[in-house]
C-alpha cells in the first residue's frame, strides 16, 4: 500500500501521543513493505496513495479541513480521533485553573468554597465564549462537534486506541459506523524498559528521590492543581514538558511550590527513560489523556504510577495504578504518598511492568492499522 499519515498543521509546537503513534506505525508499516508519508497539514497532497489517515479530530478547524480534501479527492480515509470529552475537559481544565488562581490570589479563605464547587462538579466556568458546566452544557457554542461527528460519518474506518474512546465517539459524536478496530498505544521497550536512573540524575545535579510529570506544561495536563496539591509535603517535583504554550502556567506552578519545584524542558527519549527509572512516582493528574503514553512509558522504567479517573486510562491501567480525582488536592496527595510508600517492588508497579510488555507495543498497534487499512481497501 502506498500510505500517507496526516496530524493537524500546528503537531509540530504542541508535540503528543499522536505524532508519538504516528511516527511508531509508520516506521514498522515500512518494515512491512509499506510506501508511507508523514506530513502535519490542514490541507495535504493526497492524489497517488492508496489511503490516507488522519490523526486527531479535536484540532477541529484541521480536521474539517483535512476529510474536506480527502473526500474531494475520493481518497478512502481512516482516522483515529484521538478523542477525549472536550467540553468537560475544557471544564475541568480550565474550572481548575481558575480555582487554584483564586486560592493563590485571593487566599484559601475565599478560593475553599469554588474548590468543593469544583470537586462536587457544581462549578459554572466561564470561557471566552461562553459558560460551561461539568455536563459540557451551558451557553459555550459547541456546534463544531456536529460538524466533527457528521465528518467522521463520512469516514472509510475509524482506528481508536481504546473501546473507552470507541465508547465516548459513539456518544459524543453520534458515530455509529461498522468498520472500526481498536489500536493500544505502544511503548518502546529498548528505551523505558529498565532504564538507567543515573544519566538524568548527573545530567540536573538531582540526588535524592522526586516526584515526576512528564508532558506539556498546561491547564489541560494540571500541573498547578498537582502543585497546590503537594504544596506541605515537602516532596521533590520535577515536571518534565515545555511551557512554552502557556508560559503564565508555568510561573503559578513556580508560585505554588517554590524551591521544591524543578521545571525541566524538553529533552531526549533516552534521557526521559532516564528520569522516570529515577523517579519515585510519576502523576499524571490530567484532564485531557485518551491513554496517557507517559504513564505507560513510566511504568515500563518499573516507577509506581498515578493516574487520573476523568480519561480512558482505566482501560490500561486498571487496578495496577493509584487513581486520583483531577478536581480534588486531597485525593491527589493521597495517590501519590500512597504510591510513594508502597515503591518499585509492591505488585501493582510490578504487574503493570509485565503487562505492558505483553500488551502494549508498537507491533500490536500496527497489526491493528493493518488490519483496518485492509477492511477499508476491501469494501472500497
Amino acid at each position: 500500500m502506498k500510505i500517507l499519515l496526516v496530524n493537524h498543521g500546528s503537531a509540530n509546537n504542541w508535540g503528543g501521543g499522536d505524532g508519538v503513534q504516528m511516527r511508531e506505525t509508520s516506521k514498522r508499516l515500512i518494515n512491512r513493505g509499506h510506501e508511507v508519508d508523514l506530513v502535519n497539514s490542514d490541507t495535504p497532497e493526497v492524489e497517488g496513495y492508496d489511503l490516507v489517515h488522519i490523526f486527531n479530530c479535536r484540532v477541529q478547524h484541521s480536521f474539517i479541513q483535512q476529510m474536506r480534501t480527502c473526500l474531494k479527492a475520493k481518497i478512502p480515509t481512516v482516522v483515529s480521533p484521538i478523542w477525549i470529552s472536550i467540553p468537560k475537559a475544557l471544564w475541568g481544565s480550565r474550572g481548575t485553573l481558575a480555582v487554584i488562581q483564586q486560592l493563590v490570589e485571593q487566599g484559601e479563605e475565599i478560593g475553599l468554597k469554588s474548590l468543593e464547587m469544583l470537586k462536587g462538579r457544581k462549578l459554572t466556568v466561564q470561557l471566552p465564549n461562553g459558560t460551561i458546566d461539568a455536563q459540557g452544557q451551558g451557553t459555550c457554542d459547541l456546534s463544531w462537534m456536529e460538524e466533527v461527528g457528521a465528518l467522521l460519518k463520512q469516514v472509510d474506518g475509524l482506528l481508536t486506541n481504546s473501546w473507552l474512546e470507541l465508547k465516548a465517539v459513539q456518544n459524543e459524536l453520534n458515530w455509529c459506523g461498522d468498520c472500526f478496530e481498536v489500536a493500544p498505544y505502544g511503548v518502546d521497550p529498548s528505551l523505558f524498559l529498565d532504564a538507567d536512573p543515573n544519566p538524568f540524575r548527573e545530567s540536573f545535579g538531582i540526588k535524592g528521590p522526586f516526584i515526576v510529570q512528564g508532558g506539556r506544561i498546561e491547564p489541560a495536563k494540571n500541573q498547578a492543581m498537582l502543585c497546590w496539591a503537594l504544596r506541605h509535603t515537602n516532596l521533590p517535583l520535577v515536571l518534565i514538558g515545555s511551557s512554552n504554550n502557556w508560559p503564565a502556567y508555568s510561573e503559578l506552578c513556580k508560585k505554588i511550590y517554590g524551591d521544591q519545584l524543578k521545571i525541566i524542558d524538553h529533552i531526549s527519549q533516552p534521557l526521559l527513560a532516564s528520569a522516570f527509572a529515577a523517579a519515585s512516582v510519576h502523576v499524571l493528574p490530567s484532564w485531557m489523556e485518551t491513554c496517557g503514553l507517559v504513564t505507560l512509558e513510566a511504568a515500563l522504567t518499573g516507577t509506581p504510577v498515578v493516574g487520573s479517573n476523568f480519561g480512558h486510562e482505566l482501560e490500561y491501567l486498571r487496578q495496577e495504578t493509584w487513581w486520583c480525582d483531577p478536581a480534588d488536592p486531597n485525593s491527589i496527595s493521597t495517590a501519590v504518598q500512597n504510591a510513594w510508600n508502597a515503591g518499585k517492588t509492591h505488585h501493582r508497579p510490578v504487574t503493570l511492568k509485565r503487562r505492558i510488555l505483553e500488551e502494549f507495543n508498537w507491533e500490536r498497534t500496527t497489526d491493528a492499522t493493518e488490519k483496518i487499512y485492509n477492511k477499508v481497501l476491501k469494501k472500497r
